[in-house]
């Protein structure tokens, strides 16, 4: 019987098998079930490795991919700006004073928190006012407290990954009275 060169063995298995002087039968037999043995041992062997360098690379190009879709992301985020837009031209002390807050942009974002910035001495506060928020749009009603009091300072803060991002929003505006 002859059996043909297989990949990684580099010569023939030459041998007759039905030739009872050179082996008695179950010794014709052992060796037939030794070759199956080691040739299906052989290509099983070579398999698992080519399997095991193709995961090696789909993990390598997942990582890539993975890392280029969160570029992507980082770099939409600092691009943008915060836009607020008041319901009227004017403040008015102690009465709430409406303002719509965007993200101009056609893509949905990450999630994101919204702060209010106030300042203590030199100390800076937020104040959560939208948590894990994910709409481009958002409202905040301001209350100035006096005929001073014509601004304020809002804070979106995208946590991507590793990377804290912070986009400021400030409005100044005129008080009647």
């Amino acid at each position: 019987m002859y059996i043909p060169t297989i990949k990684g063995l580099n010569a023939y298995i030459c041998f007759d098998i039905t030739s009872s002087t050179q082996f008695d039968q179950p010794m014709k037999n052992i060796t037939l079930i030794a070759i199956i043995l080691i040739l299906g041992t052989s290509c099983e062997n070579q398999k698992i490795t080519e399997l095991n360098n193709r995961i090696s690379e789909l993990d390598n190009l997942n990582t890539k991919l993975t890392d280029s879709l969160n570029r992507i992301e980082y770099l939409k985020v600092i691009s943008s700006e915060l836009i607020g837009i008041p319901d009227k031209n004017k403040l008015i002390p102690n009465q709430p004073n409406k303002f719509i807050f965007l993200l101009p942009t056609a893509q949905k974002f990450p999630e994101y928190n919204v702060y209010r910035i106030t300042k203590n001495g030199n100390e800076e506060v937020r104040e959560l006012l939208y948590e894990n928020y994910k709409d481009s749009r958002f409202e905040f009603n301001f209350i100035p407290k006096n005929k001073d009091d014509n601004s304020f300072e809002l804070l979106a803060e995208f946590d991507l990954d590793s990377i804290k991002v912070q986009i400021p929003g400030r409005i100044d505006m005129t008080l009647t009275e």
